[in-house]
């Protein structure tokens, strides 16, 4: 054969040799067991198996001791006191013991002060009393002064009403009368000297002398006249105007004097009940400031355990501190009767009511089982500060029914556990055998060492149990740790434990997106 020959059939074998490599090849591959995802080892594997009977559906919570009843107290001194000297917490006191005592230097100095303030008050008001006293006994003596100046003019008018003016008009009319009895006897003297005269038995200048006379005496007695007239007329009318001007500016000087020396008085009275009040004001500062240097040392009123406060939102309760007014420095509870303060998360919170069985177990008294039952359901969510993680919680109080004496202190860490409902007669599984995804459930089932992802319907489930509506059958056998399966399906994420205490937040972001 020529060369060409051999090549074109070293060809064709070679190709038929690679086609017949890769059949062989890929029915070897067919041919080969694959890995098998679905076995279980049963000598390794946590089964567990679906059972019928009753379930307790209950809330596991932690929670706080608390007695039921205590009394508070408080630093009622003065704010930001620094504490010089405290019981130890959960010290056990007696009737009269100091408990604690707060800086009160201070308070000394302004206690003594303020005594300096009520003796000067006292100094002012006894002051404001003897002068209104003074004010009284002069404001009486020139009233007394006033009315007899009224007095006086009101008699100097009666007497010259009744009395001088008569006497004056009396005295008048006498002298008109002698006067006209002297004219009368002027005239007859002159009469008998004309006569005379006549006779040549008196000369012209005796006449004429009893010619004066006469005019004289009737001159006086015209005179005498005019003066009852001007008396009656002008003297009369005048005098009596005084005189009632007198009266009437005696009576008004007394009306002024009067209403001056009320004015005065009024004015000293409140003067007066100013000082008082002032007095009250700085007596009343001297029993605070008393009251606020007695509570600088605060005494036992009772035997038995005081506590320090157990509040993260105050300066914390030692020797040094300082603290507000009003503050809580130590408690006085009541070990008799006790309470457990839980919160509830929001989503939990629709299960809780009043009645409500609950046990509860604490950390510092392992074995002490203590029984209750839901006493109080907050309406409202607690207040959340700067640690809080954004889950809305309510407080729930758990009246405890007894507790062995001396073993309980308040604060005491509690897990707590609330019944919920009892369920009679129903098909659950461990809650650690259930995953969920999408609002779906499912189980692990295993059936002849082979696991399968079966959905499930659940109902109501505790910390370690959960119903299964629908999807199994009693003595069913299934993985226990289903979320050790997760590299199965990574769609499965949480027990449905973990959805609830998740859908809060899950809502907040589907509202937040919306």
């Amino acid at each position: 054969m020529s060369k060409l020959n051999l090549k074109k059939l070293w060809q064709r074998r070679s190709g038929k040799i690679i086609v017949i490599s890769i059949a062989v090849i890929s029915l070897a591959l067919i041919l080969k067991p694959a890995k098998d995802n679905s076995k279980v080892d049963l000598d390794t594997a946590h089964l567990c198996r679906a059972q019928r009977g009753d379930l307790v559906v209950s809330i596991l919570q932690s929670g706080e001791l608390m007695a039921k009843s205590s009394r508070d107290i408080l630093n009622e001194a003065y704010p930001n006191a620094k504490i010089t000297m405290i019981v130890e917490d959960g010290a056990s006191v007696t009737n009269g013991q100091l408990l604690f005592e707060l800086e009160s230097s201070q308070l000394m100095e302004r206690f003594l002060d303020q005594q300096s303030d009520v003796a000067e008050a006292e100094a002012g008001l006894k002051l404001a009393l003897e002068t209104l006293e003074i004010a009284k006994l002069k404001g009486a003596a020139d009233i007394e002064s006033a009315e007899l100046k009224v007095e006086l003019a009101r008699l100097d008018l009666k007497k010259y009403e009744e009395v001088e003016y008569r006497q004056m008009v009396d005295k008048a009319q006498s002298e008109i009368y002698l006067a006209e009895q002297e004219l009368k006897k002027a005239r007859s003297e002159l009469e008998g000297t004309q006569e005379l005269f006549d006779k040549g038995y008196s000369n012209r200048q005796e006449l004429e002398a009893d010619e004066l006379g006469v005019e004289r005496k009737e001159i006086e007695v015209k005179n005498k006249k005019t003066d009852l007239e001007i008396l009656k007329q002008y003297t009369h009318t005048k005098r009596t105007m005084e005189l009632n001007n007198a009266l009437s500016n005696a009576v008004s000087a007394l009306e002024r004097l009067k209403k001056t020396i009320s004015a005065d008085l009024q004015s000293k009275e409140a003067n007066i009940e100013s000082k008082k009040t002032r007095l009250e004001i700085e007596k009343n500062q001297l029993v605070t400031k008393e009251e606020e240097f007695a509570n600088t040392k605060v005494y036992a009123d009772f035997d038995g355990q005081v506590f320090y406060p157990q509040d993260r939102r105050q300066v914390k309760i030692e020797k040094g501190a300082t603290v507000n007014m009003r503050q809580r420095i130590l408690s006085f509870p009541d070990l008799s009767a006790w309470d457990l303060k839980v919160g509830i998360p929001e989503a939990m919170i629709d299960k809780v009511s009043l009645g409500q069985e609950a046990v509860a177990t604490l950390d510092a008294v392992p074995g002490l089982v203590l029984k209750g039952r839901v006493e109080k359901v907050s309406a409202v969510p607690d207040s959340q500060n700067w640690f809080s993680s954004g889950v809305k919680t309510y407080t729930i109080m758990v009246s405890v029914d007894s507790a062995p004496a001396g073993q309980l202190k308040p604060g005491m860490s509690a897990t707590v556990e609330i019944v919920t409902d009892q369920l009679r007669d129903v098909l659950y599984i461990p809650i650690q055998a259930v995953v969920s995804s999408g609002g779906k459930h499912y189980v692990y089932i295993v059936n002849r060492g082979r696991k399968e992802l079966r959905e499930v319907e659940i109902g109501k489930f505790n910390t370690h149990s959960i119903e299964i509506v629908s999807g199994l059958e009693e003595h069913e056998e299934l993985l226990l740790y289903a979320e050790v399966e997760l590299e199965a399906d990574a769609k499965l994420k949480k027990s449905p434990l973990a959805e609830e205490s998740k859908a809060p937040d899950e809502e907040k972001e589907k509202k937040a997106g919306e």
